[in-house]
């Protein structure tokens, strides 16, 4: 019951964020190797561009350009502080340049203080973040999820209480209960997250296709018309090489295999406890079987650039992708169609015809502070003064325009740009029945296994049914609560 309510606490924040802001789009997590790429942003002031302004109200682009000007005109005392750097390893794939405005922007106002924003890359950099905390050589920002590791930092006294900061006074009550281990809060959400499909228009058209697939029968039948019918013979991709989307493939026929069953909730708890048995929904496995020989080869272990790549060259029509990734995946596909009508986006389709869709959904990966007994005084006042400032939304506008967030911090009337294909999933979003994603749930030892299962089997080295069964077994005995 407990996780019932507050899964609904979640949905009803995510709407209601959206209620203040007038919109919103997201960023994610997960333990890969980093794969830096800047090639997928637009300058946040281009985006403002074409948004119309309100009467009485000056341009989104002047608005944007405005405070940049006051901070050049009245720069922090650099003679009152010693020189502080502050090692920032939270700069996602999907960023871009945006981090690198917010931080020139910072350190015009505040030449004393150096930010050095550090790539994570597509995932979270588990292995690195180990690597660190065991030499104790943390950086001071590092992203944070519901996971094990993060909790452990929590545990061993590593992470400090984001509520000092005057910026999580914005932050929903929903998305605070989400981040709180320990009695504190570990971190702030960049947004909300949730699955997504998209869809090269042309050649599903070419296939015969003039909308996209609404059901589980529909999926199939598409990716069969286009095996048949176009020269992409693989249609369907995932970036199953980050263990947040490979999951996400398998969470998605869990729920729709379990949902209407149990009812919202009862997957996470009953996983949690290690009593969830996978095996006992056949339908996972058939629908798998099904989809697997239109995946296409290589994507149990692409990145989310990858993917991006494979839809901007036409190898696939179809990808499962998170909605953060959603701005650069659309602008790939309308590269390769030279017309922006012919992406298409939807919620993920994995139920049967006449039955409900299920979805994935969570708070993202957020900003956690790491602690250090022996920050200076001035670098304490770095931290928090750069914490303060990526939160304003004048500077986190510029992250949520570039990577499609959904904003989880009211946002003035204009500081919100989707790409016009979100815009509806957003509502829809927020009324459809979900599952916690995987990273919220799992322990390391099962995410390491079940992934790599999952990826076997999705390039034909494994059996669906024997990495189902092998699961079954093994959330028994790494289950994260008694």
């Amino acid at each position: 019951m407990k996780k019932r309510v507050l899964s609904l606490m979640l949905v009803l924040a995510m709407v209601l964020s959206l209620v203040a802001c007038g919109g919103g789009g997201a960023a994610s997590s997960a333990a890969e190797a980093p794969a830096e790429s800047k090639e997928e942003a637009a300058p946040a002031e281009e985006e403002k561009e074409e948004e119309p302004a309100e009467e009485a109200e000056a341009p989104a682009e002047e608005e944007a350009e405005e405070p940049a000007e006051e901070q050049a005109e009245e720069p922090a005392d650099a003679g009152e502080h010693e020189n502080v750097v502050v090692d920032a390893y939270i700069v996602a794939t999907e960023w871009g340049d945006a981090f690198d405005e917010i931080e020139a922007r910072f350190e015009e106002k505040y030449p004393w203080i150096d930010i050095q924003g550090i790539s994570r890359g597509g995932g979270n950099g588990g292995e690195q973040l180990s690597t660190w905390a065991a030499a104790n050589t943390l950086p001071d920002l590092i992203p944070g999820d519901m996971n094990e590791l993060c909790k452990t930092f929590v545990h061993d006294g590593r992470i400090e209480d984001f509520s000092q900061f005057a910026c999580s006074e914005q932050i929903p009550q929903a998305y605070k209960d989400a981040f709180m281990v320990d009695g504190i809060l570990m971190a702030e959400t960049y947004g909300a997250a949730f699955s997504c499909m998209f869809y090269n228009m042309e050649i599903l058209n070419e296939a015969g296709w003039d909308k996209v697939p609404e059901n589980w029968q529909e999926l199939i039948q598409c990716c069969a018309d286009i095996a048949e019918k176009t020269d992409c013979k693989q249609p369907f991709t995932v970036a199953a090489g980050k263990t947040t989307t490979s999951w996400m493939l398998f969470e998605l026929l869990i729920a729709n295999a379990c949902g209407e069953e149990l009812g919202q909730g009862a997957y996470e708890e009953a996983f949690k406890k290690g009593t969830f048995e996978f095996n006992k929904y056949p339908e996972i496995v058939e629908k798998f079987n099904q989809l697997q020989p239109y995946i296409l080869t290589g994507s149990s272990a692409y990145t989310e650039d990858d993917v991006t790549t494979a839809m901007t060259d036409g190898l696939a029509a179809i990808c499962l992708a998170g909605n953060w990734n959603g701005n650069a995946i659309l602008d790939g596909i309308a590269d390769y169609t030279e017309d922006p009508a012919l992406a298409a986006a939807s919620l993920p389709c994995f139920q049967d015809e006449g039955e409900t869709r299920w979805i994935s959904a969570t708070a993202e990966t957020g900003m956690c502070v790491t602690t250090d007994p022996n920050r200076t005084e001035d670098e304490k006042e770095a931290i928090d003064l750069f914490v303060n400032f990526f939160w304003d939304p004048e500077q986190y506008r510029v992250i949520q325009n570039t990577a499609g967030n959904v904003p989880v911090i009211p946002m003035p009337d204009g500081y919100v740009v989707l790409a016009e294909q979100m815009t509806p999933l957003v509502s829809e979003m927020g009324s459809a029945p979900f599952v916690t994603m995987g990273f919220n749930l799992w322990t390391e030892e099962f995410k390491d296994t079940a992934n790599r299962d999952i990826q076997d089997a999705m390039s034909g080295h494994m059996d669906m049914q024997a990495a189902v069964d092998e699961m079954t077994e093994l959330v028994k005995t790494s289950h994260t609560e008694e």
